[in-house]
């Protein structure tokens, strides 16, 4: 079936189309029906089902007889580490991890926290929560001290899985004295720390009592394999905290039954994968795209995924994207426009395949927007077409593409394609008003989200509503901007909150002020999005010192940067500061960041921008700022 049969048959009958994919699972009990809706926003998919997330990852493929086609392959440049596993192999590993979990005593209501690197461990480390009925949040490595702790207060897990080290990046990181900092500032208490011991990235001091072993737990393990524990399809599977939240966490949770079924559907008919198919998601575990399609959508397809710890562009160097794709075949590739204008920048050779060409069927790009002319360069570059398409954190997979399993639409470049069968995307003015074609609007989508979508906020069913349902009732705000043109391609402006995109990595701009109205020198601020060529967007705070303070700009600036990347992260990119007489207000004294974003848009805002860039202390010749600081 083509693309336009497909949506066709979803919108003659979702509750059907939805029932056929979820049939092609393994349920231990098959669900009632697809939907549940009691005229509150909360919907639920296939009420009634039971099912294991890692039985039908795994064990499924063996009742198949494809145990011994390879399930993941792991490449560590930096410790010179190579491996396969089959499915068999996937299986049996995760299998006695979660006897080893499983002899801790967890109860089914108790939650996993999982910080590791990019390795095969973290993957092994997932599906056995999933097998054990076990909700897990795993939370990136990249994070600072405050972040990891206010994720574990949030959380409150019973025990926490990682590492004594990984490769983030071309360098080794020691996670105990992340670790030490964040449970010394903590409330909660977790009852144990399972640590898989790295030489090559560091070691881990085990302290008594509380740090056990992983390779010791497995082995002393008294279960000789736990079956897959089958939950409710309504059952969070996992929490995935959003970036950016310092001041309050916001974790989506996803369930498992529509989860499935979506990722699924989404592998086969979006990407093009197919059982046995080399799925590379360029992304660690942690983030969405690595939840969605390295781990739960690759395997529950069957395909190969791969697991590259460090960033492929400079661990070592840009030439190992290249490499991963030749040397291991690669059928589907899914990254992000930073990283191919960071390939771009290194300026590799025009054909890095040579004679023999690309393993390569698609590029597929999501989370930021991407210029026309990069996409022109990547089709070259890798000898295949590029998809662009558009998915947030809280949708799990894409609201819009062109689709590779069901015949790639024309492409109209800027354009993220068509909405996907599932999601009525309906552009709305101000007051919810639907909109013509080609006026731009607020981004919605129509309820029910379809399955696989955020079903709530991690104990926060208020928040949930209040963020996404409350201003347009009926819709879910997807606070995106943007327009559907005649032929229904979805055209996406970008954010109308204070959501700023660095690099495909959402940042919340009121977080950013949190942490800078916190220094006693500061007065007020606010910070707003400036656009940039290589992350798409970086943020731009404009400061007021206090009157009283007698810290030079300069000096505070350089505490301002520290305090952000101490409790946000350094991949915040707070580069640029302005400082300010004052501010302009509404008439409810609400600070209007649109004026700021105006004269950022205009030639003048922009050319001090680019002074910022050259120098660390520069005096702005604009009515209202006093000084300008950037590294």
């Amino acid at each position: 079936m083509q693309f336009e049969d497909v949506r066709s048959d979803w919108s003659t009958d979702p509750g059907g189309f939805w029932e056929r994919q979820a049939a092609r699972l393994t349920w231990a009990r098959t669900p009632d029906k697809a939907l549940e809706a009691d005229g509150s926003a909360f919907y639920r998919w296939f009420p009634g089902g039971m099912i294991n997330a890692a039985e039908n990852c795994l064990d499924v493929h063996l009742a198949a007889g494809r145990g011994e086609d390879v399930a993941l392959i792991f490449d560590s440049p930096q410790t010179g580490a190579k491996d396969t596993y089959s499915y068999r192999r996937l299986h049996d590993e995760v299998v006695a991890f979660a006897g080893a979990l499983d002899d801790l005593g967890l109860a089914a209501d108790e939650t996993v926290l999982i910080f590791m690197p990019a390795v095969p461990q973290t993957v092994v480390a997932m599906l056995a929560c999933a097998r054990l009925g076990l909700t897990h949040s795993v939370v990136v490595t990249s994070v600072p001290v405050a972040v990891l702790r206010d994720r574990v207060d949030d959380a409150r897990p019973a025990v926490i899985l990682t590492a004594s080290g990984g490769f983030d990046g071309p360098n080794a990181t020691v996670y105990q004295p992340l670790f030490e900092a964040a449970l010394a500032q903590a409330h909660h208490r977790p009852r144990h720390l399972v640590v898989l011991q790295r030489p090559q990235a560091g070691r881990w001091t085990p302290v008594p009592g509380r740090d056990l072993d992983w390779h010791d737990l497995t082995a002393h393990s008294t279960k000789a394999g736990p079956a897959p524990v089958p939950v409710p399809s309504t059952h969070p599977l996992y929490m995935l905290y959003t970036s950016g939240s310092t001041s309050r966490p916001k974790a989506v949770t996803r369930d498992t039954g529509g989860y499935l079924t979506a990722l699924r559907w989404a592998a086969e008919k979006v990407f093009g994968v197919r059982a046995g198919d080399v799925f590379w998601t360029d992304s660690h575990p942690g983030w969405v795209m690595g939840h969605s399609f390295t781990v739960y959508g690759a395997l529950v397809t069957g395909a190969t995924t791969v697991v590259y710890e460090g960033s492929p562009v400079d661990t070592p160097d840009p030439s190992a994207f290249p490499r991963i794709i030749a040397e291991y075949g690669v059928s589907v590739l899914f990254t992000t426009p930073m990283t191919l204008r960071r390939i771009r920048a290194a300026s590799p050779e025009d054909r890095p395949f040579g004679s023999g060409g690309s393993p390569l069927r698609a590029v597929f790009l999501a989370s930021e927007r991407v210029e026309p002319e990069l996409m022109d360069w990547t089709g070259p570059f890798f000898g295949c077409p590029v998809v662009d398409n558009w998915w947030q954190t809280e949708t799990g997979w894409p609201i819009a593409s062109n689709c590779l399993g069901l015949g790639l639409l024309p492409v109209k470049p800027g354009s993220v394609a068509r909405p996907l069968p599932g999601y009525r995307v309906e552009i709305l003015d101000e007051d919810g008003r639907p909109l013509p074609p080609g006026e731009q609007g607020h981004v919605t989508i129509r309820l029910p989200l379809p399955p696989g979508c955020l079903t709530t906020l991690w104990n926060d069913d208020e928040r949930f509503a209040e963020t996404y349902l409350k201003n347009f009732p009926g819709h879910y705000d997807t606070s995106d901007a943007g327009h559907l043109d005649e032929d229904g391609y979805l055209w996406i402006a970008g954010r109308t909150d204070d959501i700023i995109n660095v690099g495909g990595d959402s940042l919340s701009g009121l977080d950013v002020e949190h942490v800078i109205g916190a220094h006693p020198s500061v007065e007020r601020c606010a910070v707003v999005a400036a656009p940039d060529d290589f992350y798409t967007q970086v943020p731009v705070a404009f400061v007021v010192q206090r009157d009283d303070t007698d810290l030079a700009p300069h000096h505070l600036a350089r505490e301002l940067r520290a305090l952000v990347d101490e409790r946000i992260g350094a991949w915040a990119r707070l580069t640029r500061l302005l400082f300010v007489r004052a501010l302009t207000y509404t008439p409810s004294r609400k600070i209007k960041r649109s004026d700021l974003r105006a004269w950022l848009s205009t030639g003048t805002g922009l050319d001090v921008l680019a002074d910022i860039r050259l120098t660390s202390d520069v005096i702005a010749k604009v009515v209202g700022c006093s000084a300008v600081e950037g590294r």
